[in-house]
């Protein structure tokens, strides 16, 4: 071999590890990949991170690692949830119906299309009968239950009904919905791994009906009782939700992304009613969703960038899910435009990356679910902190002492602390358009060719 020849090697092989070296700087420094993951009917009180019996091993060591928010609020039903965390604004200003996103409006997927990011959604939709919509949300692909087809022609568990990429999947009772999404996920992840991307996951575990799972002990000896409802098969439920996190994870460390990533994993809202969770204290939380109690909204929230360290790992500041867009915004150096009116979110980004933080001094729901009698009846506006709660009606709780707001604090009796939190919450309330009980939402906002089918509506969901 000649002396010119190795020379030229040598050129070559410098060359390569100098390319190598310029991408993995280029790789560090990009703006990070996100992934928000949102378990459908999940209290804080199923995550074990949170003092749950139940085993989510993936889900605690990312809080673990990562941050845990002991007051993060979501709202007490699902559509309501999922249209204040995609648009970054609360309910009164943009909430139509139930099972409805208005379809002028913009959402953190937009917000990252614009920045150069490919986004996904996979999982639950449940914002408007039509295959158009996601893409017209923002989403590059999709793979979704309760898009086209309602629910009563099929569920999201076995046998589930699915369009993916404007397509119905031909199933069996042997495939299980849940697998389908996270693998989809999995595969968004593995064909983007070199560009940017934001993947939202509305799982549809852990909602009723609870039916068993691909790791339950009956899956494989009871065909047909995979469509059986029962609430013992809730803990398996919960089981498999965090099983699906973890092989998120895995991949994102296999294609060594992980660091580059953020993940943030909350619950639409709380707990189905007919599911108690016992606590590693011995005590037991019973479900809340739809009610505005602490246990209907109380949600949790579990957020890391893996390659920031942190000193301290469970956090206090309080959360709500106007939030999440400016948590984006910031992520992906952009901003959200003024024209599509969002609220004053605070972006968390400064506890991931280890900054000054200002904490907001409360949280706000207008809820108003537009859904069925029995949802409705519990439709209220309030503000609340860590310990006291204002309902627009004058109703006002210290939840340290009444965590069942069985008894409201007459005027002037809650203390000096008490009083002064009920007058900065009054003059909270004075600012915002009026509203009472019985109010119709916003107008429904449908374009043309975006049309859902009006015997869609599910009101059992």
């Amino acid at each position: 071999m000649s002396l010119k020849t190795i020379t030229l090697r040598r050129f070559l092989s410098m060359l390569l590890v100098g390319s190598a070296l310029i991408n993995n700087a280029f790789a560090q420094n990009k703006t990070p990949n996100i992934i928000l993951i949102m378990a459908d009917d999940m209290g804080r009180e199923c995550i074990g991170a949170y003092g749950s019996t139940y085993k989510t091993p993936n889900i605690d060591k990312l809080a673990k690692e990562g941050l845990k928010f002991n007051y993060a609020f979501a709202q007490p039903l699902c559509t309501p949830s999922r249209v204040q965390i995609m648009t970054g604004k609360y309910n009164y200003r943009n909430y139509s119906e139930f099972g409805h996103l208005n379809q002028d409006q913009k959402t953190f997927a937009h917000l990252a299309k614009d920045a150069g990011y490919t986004t996904a959604i996979a999982g639950k939709w449940q914002l408007g009968a039509n295959q158009k919509l996601p893409k017209h949300f923002g989403f590059d692909q999709y793979c979704l239950w309760q898009l086209s087809k309602p629910r009563r022609e099929g569920e999201r568990y076995a046998k589930p009904l699915i369009d993916k990429d404007g397509e119905i999947l031909k199933t069996t009772d042997d495939d299980y919905g849940p697998d389908i999404f996270v693998n989809y996920m999995l595969d968004f992840i593995e064909k983007n791994k070199d560009k940017k991307f934001l993947a939202y996951y509305p799982m549809a575990l852990v909602h009723d009906p609870f039916l068993p799972t691909p790791d339950s002990k009956s899956w494989k000896t009871d065909v047909a009782g995979r469509h059986k409802k029962d609430t013992l098969n809730f803990r398996d439920m919960v089981a498999y939700s965090d099983k699906n996190v973890g092989k998120i994870i895995q991949k994102l460390k296999d294609l060594n992304i992980y660091d580059n990533t953020i993940i943030i994993f909350t619950g639409d809202n709380g707990t189905g009613k007919a599911i108690v969770t016992p606590l590693q204290d011995g005590s037991k939380i019973a479900g809340g969703k739809g009610l505005t109690l602490d246990r209907g909204h109380h949600v949790p929230l579990i957020v890391n960038w893996g390659k920031y360290k942190y000193a301290k790992h469970e956090l206090n500041y309080l959360f709500d899910f106007t939030d999440v867009m400016p948590t984006i915004a910031e992520a992906i150096q952009t901003q959200v435009p003024a024209s599509w009116g969002t609220d004053k979110g605070v972006s968390i980004l400064p506890l991931l990356t280890n900054k000054p933080f200002r904490e907001r001094e409360w949280i706000f729901s207008h809820y108003s679910p537009i859904h069925s009698e029995g949802a409705n009846k519990h439709a209220a506006r309030f503000f609340r902190n860590h310990r006291y709660k204002l309902y627009s009606d004058g109703r006002f709780y210290d939840l340290k002492a009444d965590i069942e707001e069985k008894q409201p604090i007459a005027a002037g009796k809650a203390g000096a602390e008490g009083e002064k939190v009920r007058k900065n919450f009054e003059a909270e309330l004075a600012k915002l358009p009026a509203w009472k009980f019985g109010d119709p939402g916003v107008a429904k906002v449908v374009l043309p060719g975006l049309e859902s089918d009006p015997s869609f509506a599910d009101k059992g969901d």
